[in-house]
């Protein structure tokens, strides 16, 4: 009885090898399965096309929502006008002195970089330090923190225009590399409130996209330096020895954008953070 049994266990697995099946059975259990396969492919690139879609329009509604709070609006203004300025001085500082001052241009580079890396990283932490004082004064007075946040801009930017004003007119290089000192000293202290104000102005999930749009502004700002240069070049005439039409071009140039940028940050600060819409409140 063993045999026949291992004999039939045997032939029922001979036989499932090498039967084939019935062709047309088969044939219709593939093409369901394509189909299978086929619809489960139409809904992944279906359900893939609608989260692209989402990703597009929430990105560009988070662009929107940013660009629609009056706040911001003129905080990116101010901070455009404050990345011209101090992308024109980063760029032309350097050829100014060298006209102005030619045998003290090796002096320039070094002391120029010291004065960069210390009086730039000072006023950046002085700048800090202010607008989280500023702003408990405000709340105590009644003024919304950001509001006292922005009276750091707004003051070193102020105080930036006499300092580089005497910068480029200076008579020695003694005078003009102190009040670069001074100047710098005065003039970066406005980056982190600037931050600060912007992150706390929008949405939650908006922070990226809002800094990402302050980099634009700095990016454009690029286009400054340029200008100035295209001006320079029609304005000197054979004599390129002449210090007084870059330093002109520069003073009034660099002080307009210190001057204006204040005031773009002053009527920002001026505007209630209630007027930004609902729709980035809840963001």
């Amino acid at each position: 009885m063993d045999f026949i049994a291992a004999f039939g266990i045997f032939a029922a697995v001979l036989s499932a090898i090498s039967i084939k099946g019935d062709p047309k059975m088969l044939e219709e259990s593939k093409s369901k399965a394509d189909d299978v396969v086929i619809d489960i492919t139409k809904d992944a690139t279906s359900a893939s096309s609608i989260d692209t879609l989402k990703d597009e329009k929430s990105a560009f509604s988070d662009v929107s929502d940013i660009l629609s709070i009056p706040r911001v609006q003129w905080l990116f203004a101010g901070s455009f006008l404050r990345f011209c300025s101090g992308l024109c001085i980063g760029v032309w500082a350097a050829p100014y002195y060298k006209l102005a001052f030619p045998d003290d241009a090796a002096s320039y580079a070094v002391i120029n970089a010291i004065i960069v890396g210390l009086c730039g990283v000072t006023s950046g932490l002085i700048g800090g330090y202010a607008a989280d004082k500023t702003a408990a004064v405000a709340e105590q007075t009644g003024w919304e923190s950001n509001a006292g946040r922005l009276i750091v801009p707004i003051v070193g930017s102020l105080l930036a225009v006499p300092t580089w004003w005497l910068t480029a007119h200076a008579s020695t290089f003694d005078s003009a590399i102190f009040w670069l000192a001074i100047e710098y000293l005065v003039a970066e202290c406005w980056f982190g409130p600037t931050v600060a104000v912007l992150q706390s102005e929008v949405g939650a999930r908006q922070g990226g996209a809002a800094q990402g749009l302050f980099t634009l502004t700095g990016a454009i700002g690029n286009l400054a330096p340029s200008l100035l240069g295209i001006i320079y070049g029609q304005q000197i005439i054979g004599d390129v020895s002449n210090s007084s039409i870059l330093s002109n071009l520069l003073a009034n140039g660099v002080c307009a954008g210190y001057f204006l940028s204040a005031v773009c940050f002053a009527v920002s600060a001026s505007k209630d953070s209630s007027d930004k819409k609902v729709l980035v409140k809840e963001a």
